[in-house]
């Protein structure tokens, strides 16, 4: 179903002029233009263009011209308010002057009762009771108390206290000697020397122990483990032979799919030539039996039956059933290309996946063979293991019988010092009892210095209570000195208290005329503010009455533009007059070209119908290649179908 190509080479003549049945035609219009272009049409509008303004429209101007020059009293008005409030007409002066005088009608006097106040904190109501003097006085008196109790303090003596500290500095322990002695015996231990002779003690374990230890870091497990370090899993040659036929071989599916995906099959569809002849026989039949008997028949009863008229209608019509087979022909061999670009894609899709699926299964044969081969190597690292504890656990049984032995001796060492130690703490007691005797001794003669010393305390105690009586009796003198004097302070305090009372009301007085004196003049300010805010109100209301007057003023252009609507309105009724006989004038100008345009758009028209039959048709030689192909063969049927068609 190979394509093959050739050359063919065609040669045609044509003139370059109208079609014969045309050129009278062409003659006619030739003449009648130029007729039109002397007799000058077509001819300019005769009449004016342009559209007066209507009455409405020149009224409306006319008021708006009359209300401009009679001005507006609004604008005045307008202006005059604002003048008032820039100049201050706007404003009455009472609230001005209400301020002034406020600022020149207060004016507060100083309050009468200061200078009494001053007067007071300079001491103009000193004490005048002669209670400063008095206390002036006392601060200078003497107790007769403090002589007595001067002379009582000479005569206290401890004479008994001084022989008895002295008696306790030269006091002796006959027992100091005793106790010397037995610490120069605590000393001498007899356990020394034996304790001394076990400093150089040896376990006899010991070299046993040093034996085994230079044994124990060898684990005969170590060779095993060694020998393991060049471990082969016997699956790997199998699993390699795998690997390599995976890699070299691809699925057979792939062959089978590869002229598809290569477009193989593009153009070599066996059976589209069948398919495109039966799409096209209902043309075919269609154009037999209606079509060419339809422009027979017409052409008959015409009486033009084998005229150029005949002819150019059977070629329009044949021409009509060719290109309509083409068109079939070439949309079914369109599509059945489209459909095998799809399987070509859909081939090469499966090709990608095949060869993924390939990659998949020998991924999964590496996975697998690299599991087996890990089990196997964990299995023997599991035997070593098993052989590594047992020869430790050996190991550490020998340890543990050395241990022992070492206990024993160790035991019988312990003993011995406990012997030695028997013997140094009999000594020791034999010490401290000689210790413990000198100390009662000791004891003894701490008793009678202790009497000793409590018939001293005793003498001393009977002197410093007569002692405390003498210093009593002048205590007692003291205390009422003192009590005599406190009646006088008391006596003098109290008429220093009529004095303060007094001159607290006279202050408390001073202090009520202040605050009248204060309260007149809070009085002022009350009413004085009451004044200005009178003032600050009527202020107010003028501000408020002046922006109401600008606001009016400011709505006056807007009421001034009101003057102007009605003409404006009138104006907009005469311009839509103005539109409509402008509508009325453009018809009739449309009309007068369109009667003067006639001549030549006929002349147009005919001439577009002459060229419609076509001329200036090219002349040569040209060479071409013929293919040979589905599209062909179909071109080809149409050919042959219209040459039936012909006889």
């Amino acid at each position: 179903m190979g394509s093959s190509t050739r050359t063919e080479t065609t040669t045609q003549n044509t003139k370059t002029e109208p079609w014969s049945v045309a050129q009278p035609y062409y003659s006619d219009l030739y003449a009648s233009a130029e007729a039109a272009r002397k007799n000058g049409n077509p001819t300019p509008y005769p009449k004016s263009t342009v559209v007066d303004w209507s009455q409405a429209t020149q009224d409306a101007y006319n008021n708006i011209e009359a209300t401009a020059r009679a001005g507006s009293p609004l604008l005045s008005n307008a202006s005059n308010v604002a003048n008032n409030v820039m100049t201050g007409g706007a404003y009455s002066g009472t609230p001005i002057s209400t301020l002034s005088q406020l600022q020149q009608g207060l004016n507060p006097q100083a309050n009468p009762y200061t200078d009494m106040f001053r007067s007071v904190a300079n001491g103009a109501l000193m004490n005048g009771f002669g209670g400063m003097q008095a206390l002036q006085a006392g601060t200078g008196w003497v107790n007769p108390g403090i002589g007595a109790t001067v002379d009582a303090a000479k005569t206290i003596n401890n004479d008994a206290g001084n022989a008895l500290m002295q008696n306790g500095l030269n006091g002796k322990n006959v027992a100091t000697g005793l106790a010397a002695q037995a610490a120069v015996n605590a000393f001498d231990n007899p356990g020394t020397a034996a304790f001394a002779g076990q400093q150089g003690y040896t376990n006899g374990s010991l070299g046993q122990a040093q034996a085994l230890s230079n044994t124990a870091g060898y684990n005969p497990a170590q060779a095993g483990f060694a020998s393991q370090t060049g471990y082969t899993n016997s699956a790997l040659g199998g699993q390699q032979a795998l690997t390599g036929y995976l890699a070299g071989n691809n699925n057979p599916a792939t062959a089978m799919l590869q002229s598809t995906a290569n477009g193989d099959y593009l153009n070599s569809n066996p059976y589209i030539n069948t398919a495109i002849k039966n799409a096209n026989q209902n043309l075919v039949d269609q154009f037999n039996n209606q079509i060419a008997p339809g422009v027979d028949s017409t052409m008959a009863a015409a009486g033009r039956l084998g005229s150029n008229a005949y002819a150019s209608s059977r070629n329009s019509v044949e021409k009509t059933l060719a290109n309509a087979m083409a068109t079939n022909s070439g949309n079914m061999m369109a599509a059945n290309y489209a459909t095998e670009r799809n399987n070509q894609l859909n081939a090469q899709n499966q090709i990608g996946n095949l060869y993924n699926s390939d990659v998949t299964n020998l991924q999964n044969s590496l996975n697998s063979l690299s599991t087996t081969s890990n089990n196997q190597q964990g299995q023997r690292l599991n035997a070593l293991t098993g052989l590594s504890t047992t020869a430790d656990n050996a190991t550490k049984n020998a340890i543990s019988a050395n241990s022992n032995a070492a206990n024993i001796e160790n035991q019988q060492q312990a003993q011995r010092l406990a012997a030695i130690a028997g013997m140094a703490s009999t000594a020791d007691s034999v010490n401290k009892n000689s210790i413990a005797g000198a100390a009662s001794l000791g004891n003894i003669d701490s008793t009678q210095q202790q009497i000793n010393n409590a018939a001293l305390n005793s003498a001393g105690n009977l002197t410093n209570a007569a002692s405390q009586l003498y210093l009593g009796a002048a205590n007692q003198l003291g205390n009422q000195s003192q009590m005599q004097q406190s009646n006088s302070l008391n006596y003098l305090n109290s008429l220093s208290d009529l004095y303060k009372y007094d001159t607290t009301n006279r202050v408390n007085a001073m202090y009520g005329g202040a605050n009248v004196a204060n309260q007149d003049f809070a009085n002022q300010l009350s009413n004085a503010q009451l004044q200005l805010n009178a003032a600050n109100a009527q202020a107010q209301v003028e501000a408020q009455r002046a922006a109401q007057q600008l606001q009016a003023a400011a709505m006056a252009g807007g009421l001034r533009g009101n003057d102007y609507a009605d003409a404006n309105a009138l104006l907009g009724v005469g311009q839509a007059d103005q539109s409509r006989q402008g509508a009325f004038l453009q018809d009739d100008i449309n009309r007068w070209n369109q009667s003067q345009n006639a001549v030549w758009t006929g002349l147009q028209n005919q001439a577009n119908i002459l060229n419609g039959g076509g001329f200036n048709n090219t002349s040569g030689t040209s060479t071409k290649p013929v293919y040979t192909n589905n599209a062909a063969q179909g071109m080809g049927l149409a050919t042959s179908a219209l040459g039936m068609l012909a006889k």
